[in-house]
């Protein structure tokens, strides 16, 4: 009787990933150009970063249940507007170029899996371009800087997620050199952005030599990852600092733009643990009458017009862990 109650208080996260999508269609989809606008208020398309997020929920949706393909194939093509000139833009063109390297990183992740949805190869060719751009992003010093116009840092942000596209690509290119230079991403973010005393990553490395020392789940989600997946060592070292720093009072204590990485590093690598869910459950709780969830996983608290990437993040962590 006990397992059977327990059973029935088992969060849907299917369910609830679902009733995510429904809502950012009908608050952020732009039906003229099938692009989602960065707020409810429609007054521009979202800006790069969160397309990336957007294409990673309607990826883990589309796993889960194969209705949402189309959704899933819509905007991956009406995406392909940001493309400006080699790489994607912040913005869709035309308009002068404003290109990020972490952005095309997160494309380049995202096209990955829409391919693996899908499919259709043409995906797997615009993830290899926007990677292919990440990586013209490089330091002769080594080190992914951030964004293009500026060259100013180079960011945990743009190193490590493109050390795991080059892993995602090569699965289907079988390319070793995207291993190797997965490597060598891994290891440059390693020595010159990690935390000794914890094993977490700091946010950038200025041009100056200094280094701004935020700590965000992201970082260090894709660095989990990148050790993960290339068998480098720490990887339990990492895990633990980032579950003493992150998980508070059974909340992960940062943005869900960010937090939704980090709890998706923690699955890959141990599974759906009580606790993975019972966090992701104390943001379902807390949604707003129109649907929208808190852009704060901890906080709480849900913005008036809030931005796709927290509505997003949580829709693909909630269809994440249904997935698993």
């Amino acid at each position: 009787m006990l397992v059977a109650l327990s059973s029935l208080q088992e969060p849907d996260f299917a369910k609830r990933g679902e009733e995510s999508l429904q809502m950012l269609r009908r608050d952020y989809l732009i039906t003229t150009s099938k692009l989602y606008a960065e707020r409810p208020d429609k007054k521009q398309p979202a800006f790069n970063w969160g397309v990336g997020v957007m294409l990673s929920a309607l990826n883990s949706a589309a796993k889960h249940n194969p209705k949402f393909r189309p959704w899933l194939r819509e905007y991956a093509d009406a995406s392909r507007v940001y493309w400006n000139q080699g790489g994607y833009d912040v913005l869709p063109v035309p308009k002068p170029l404003d290109r990020y390297y972490d952005d095309n990183a997160w494309m380049a992740l995202a096209l990955v899996e829409t391919y693996e949805v899908l499919g259709d190869k043409k995906y797997l060719t615009w993830a290899r371009g926007a990677l292919d751009f990440a990586l013209e992003g490089e330091s002769k010093d080594g080190g992914i800087f951030w964004r293009e116009s500026d060259r100013a840092s180079r960011n945990t942000c743009s190193n490590a997620p493109t050390a795991v596209a080059c892993l995602a690509v090569s699965r289907h290119t079988k390319e070793k050199r995207l291993v190797d230079k997965a490597r060598e991403l891994t290891l440059w973010t390693r020595k010159h952005l990690e935390d000794p005393s914890d094993g977490l990553y700091w946010d950038n490395l200025g041009n100056d030599g200094r280094i701004d020392k935020t700590k965000w789940t992201y970082n260090t989600a894709l660095m989990i990852r990148a050790i993960h997946e290339l068998k480098l060592d720490g990887l339990d070292r990492v895990m633990r600092s980032s579950q003493r720093h992150w998980l508070r009072d059974g909340k992960i204590a940062d943005p869900g733009r960010f937090s939704h990485l980090l709890l998706e590093a923690w699955v890959s690598v141990e599974g759906v643990r009580p606790e993975y869910k019972r966090a992701l459950e104390i943001v379902s709780g807390a949604r707003s009458s129109n649907g929208h969830y808190p852009d704060h996983w901890a906080k709480l608290s849900v913005p008036k017009n809030p931005e796709i990437l927290d509505q997003a993040s949580f829709a693909r962590a909630c269809f994440f862990l249904a997935n698993r």
